[in-house]
């Protein structure tokens, strides 16, 4: 059986992805944040996420939805783990779940676009605007169209509650407030 590439649309000299609906493949998607501590800084990830793309007819009314559990917040080491997971940073007994909701998608030229919506975290949403860029489409091994995306943005992590610092000995903080979020999707347009 031969397979076809997926084809982009042209929209006002924009390539933009066959319209549908895009699920998140889990398997090829990182949720990833960056974070200084002291002169170094800090990866981590979320292991568990769902989340979905409608792709318009135009990029104006593409939507993106995902939401993210917060128990699964990886550092690579478990008692900053434990940490991260306790009432001084995301009280995951509490707010078990992040949100992202988009309110704007705008094509910036080429690949890239803005994408705006509002973050809940803790209980607190705020505005978020992040930068992007598209990859294909394309069609996976199985045969599925896919999309990808690469998503980046920095937040100040007190506005939604993670306040918890340390004062250094001789001056300033542990932790920066500005926690840089950065995400690359893998997605499947969904059949029927």
């Amino acid at each position: 059986m031969t397979q076809t590439a997926a084809q982009g649309r042209d929209y006002q000299g924009v390539s933009i992805p066959p319209a549908g609906t895009y699920e998140l493949d889990r398997v090829h998607t990182v949720v990833g944040f960056l974070a200084r501590h002291m002169l170094s800084k800090v990866r981590g990830q979320f292991t568990e996420f769902t989340g979905t793309i409608q792709v318009g007819d135009s990029p104006e009314d593409s939507r993106v939805e995902v939401e993210v559990q917060t128990q699964t917040i990886t550092t690579h080491t478990d008692k900053r783990d434990q940490h991260l997971r306790n009432g001084d940073f995301l009280d995951v007994e509490q707010h078990p779940v992040l949100r992202f909701t988009s309110t704007a998608v705008r094509p910036t030229g080429g690949s890239r676009f803005e994408l705006e919506g509002e973050l809940t975290i803790k209980g607190n949403t705020h505005p978020l605007q992040a930068q992007g860029s598209v990859s294909g489409p394309s069609v996976g091994l199985d045969g599925s169209q896919r999309l990808g995306l690469t998503l980046e943005t920095t937040v100040d992590r007190t506005l939604y509650g993670l306040n918890w610092n340390a004062p250094l000995p001789k001056g300033g903080f542990a932790l920066a407030n500005d926690v840089t979020l950065i995400v690359e999707l893998e997605l499947a347009l969904e059949e029927g």
